[in-house]
């Protein structure tokens, strides 16, 4: 099809969609639409069935709704692209770029797709019934919450930071997959094979993991229910190491730290307490300031009015953690899942160190999980919060000026008497201020 006509046809499609009776909807079924530049075009309940897509571009290109069965989006661009219950039943979209693209709730089972000769032409060979074909996509901080992705193909796929909450992935092959610090709490992964898979900082709390493979997948830092670790499917997984200290040591551990902060470190001893479980302790007032407290577990812990300035938090999980009044200031709270957590209203805004030709030292929330978080009134003056979660959170009357928000997701928050100046908001999705 050439690209006039193709131009006519998304014009005649987009008619339809705003209901003028006379105008046809798009029909681009088995078509060949390799190349073409599709970008930012409203194709919604479009019927691609079977078409050829290789290397189109369809960044930002709207298509929920749409019919994909058997399509072929090889090598496509498609970030941003919003395909919210598209029919995508044996599409290949192996090596697409599908990064903030939006797939929630998408048909992704298997189909019968077209076979098609090198030169593009439909064959006429007998058409093959295949699964969704992921391998080797990029689907970074995509939505892919309730996707139906049962047998799908992701071999070597990125899904970093990527939203698969109550997705069914069940069946699916997701050997060697990137799933940094993804959400994947109460999904389907019942018999679905994520063997030397990263999943660290990943959240699988309520998932079904029945006769999963998890062989040699890399679990440390991510977030599992209390008896899920016991389970044999996690048996050949490999998960950070315990913390070499108990909760009997922690009290001296503290106030050793105490005097290395106060001294500046010439006394006592900075705290190690990587992957230590805090869970549910009363924390309140205590003073972490520098330390290091990586994939710790701080889940519903009190840590009101806490000094954690410039503490090292990245993959910490501070899920209902009291956190109000507390001290975060140049904390590296990288990849940390905060979500449902009372930050109201903390400082986080950043350190200048004078004695030091001014050094700044910036709160660090990239890619952290703030869901439904409050953060009402809280300093965030100069914080990085590149490609964090900020769904549902409460940021009113929130210091956000000079914060870096791009890529960041805000659906649903609230803004009002929000400050924003100087902020970054590149990229940022549903940032709806208020008039």
């Amino acid at each position: 099809m050439s690209q006039e006509r193709l131009r006519e046809v998304m014009r005649e499609h987009e008619a339809h969609l705003a209901g003028r009776s006379d105008a046809k909807p798009a029909k681009l079924s088995y078509t060949d639409l390799s190349d073409a530049d599709l970008s930012g075009a409203n194709l919604a309940q479009a019927d691609l069935t079977g078409a050829r897509l290789h290397r189109a571009r369809l960044d930002g290109t709207r298509l929920s709704l749409s019919k994909c069965a058997g399509s072929d989006f090889r090598n496509a661009t498609l970030d941003g692209a919003d395909l919210r219950w598209a029919d995508l039943r044996g599409a290949c979209l192996r090596a697409a770029g599908l990064n903030d693209a939006n797939f929630a709730e998408i048909d992704g089972g298997d189909a019968v797709a077209p076979v098609y000769d090198s030169e593009g032409r439909l064959t006429d060979a007998s058409a093959q019934r295949r699964p969704l074909d992921l391998s080797g996509a990029s689907a970074q901080r995509a939505d892919l919450a309730g996707a139906s992705l049962g047998k799908a193909f992701a071999l070597h796929a990125d899904f970093a930071d990527a939203n698969l909450g109550k997705a069914d992935l069940a069946g699916a092959d997701l050997r060697k997959a990137q799933l940094v610090s993804a959400r994947l709490n109460e999904a389907n992964l019942a018999g679905s094979d994520f063997s030397g898979a990263n999943l660290s900082g990943a959240n699988l709390a309520g998932a079904s993991v029945d006769g999963a493979n998890f062989t040699g997948a890399d679990m440390r830092g991510a977030i599992l229910d209390q008896a899920m670790r016991s389970l044999p499917e996690f048996a050949e997984a490999v998960f950070a190491a315990v913390s070499r200290h108990g909760r009997e040591q922690l009290s001296a551990l503290l106030e050793r730290h105490a005097a290395w902060v106060m001294s500046e470190g010439r006394e006592g001893e900075r705290a190690d307490l990587s992957d230590f479980d805090f869970r549910g302790m009363n924390l309140s007032g205590v003073n972490l300031m520098g330390a290091l407290l990586e994939r710790a577990c701080f889940a519903e812990t009190l840590l009101a009015s806490a000094n954690l300035a410039l503490a090292r938090l990245n993959f910490a999980d501070l899920r209902k953690a009291d956190l109000r009044k507390a001290n975060l200031r140049g904390a590296n709270l990288s990849r940390a899942v905060l979500d449902g957590a009372d930050m109201s209203p903390s400082n986080l805004s950043a350190i200048r160190d004078e004695a030091r030709a001014g050094r700044v030292a910036r709160t660090n929330l990239s890619a952290a999980k703030l869901k439904q978080v409050k953060l009402i009134g809280a300093n965030l003056s100069g914080v990085s919060l590149v490609g964090a979660d900020l769904r549902d959170a409460d940021l009113t009357q929130a210091n956000l000026t000079g914060a870096d928000l791009t890529d960041g997701r805000f659906t649903g928050a609230k803004l009002s008497d929000t400050m924003l100046n100087d902020a970054r908001t590149e990229g940022a999705r549903d940032l709806l201020l208020p008039n």
